[in-house]
């Protein structure tokens, strides 16, 4: 099995003057392939979302790692950002606007 890390974005709260706070957040996962990877990835989103109360992007993305063993479902990365805008326009504007497709 190899090592994946699996980012996704979260609404995570909403400021006093009503700007959202999103996190990107990446684990990685110890996997047979991209699909086990997504799957395991999809689950501890879930778990993660309900037990902190935040909303999770439909969209996650998953690469694989090369290198050393990791510990499995590590949090790996995790920032916060602050914007004026919901999470669906927050994820195009700050992950799609500006992707490099060659």
């Amino acid at each position: 099995m190899d090592w994946f890390s699996v980012r996704n974005v979260y609404h995570f709260g909403t400021t006093e003057t009503g700007d959202n706070i999103f996190e990107e957040r990446v684990v990685c996962f110890k996997a047979k392939d991209f699909s086990d990877a997504h799957e395991k990835g999809k689950k501890e989103s879930a778990t993660y979302a309900l037990e902190n109360g935040f909303i999770a992007y439909d969209e996650q993305l998953v690469y694989k790692q090369d290198g050393e063993e990791l510990i499995d479902c590590y949090e790996v990365w995790s920032e916060l950002f602050q914007s004026p805008l919901d999470l669906d326009s927050f994820y195009r504007e700050h992950y799609l606007k500006h992707l490099y497709v060659p």
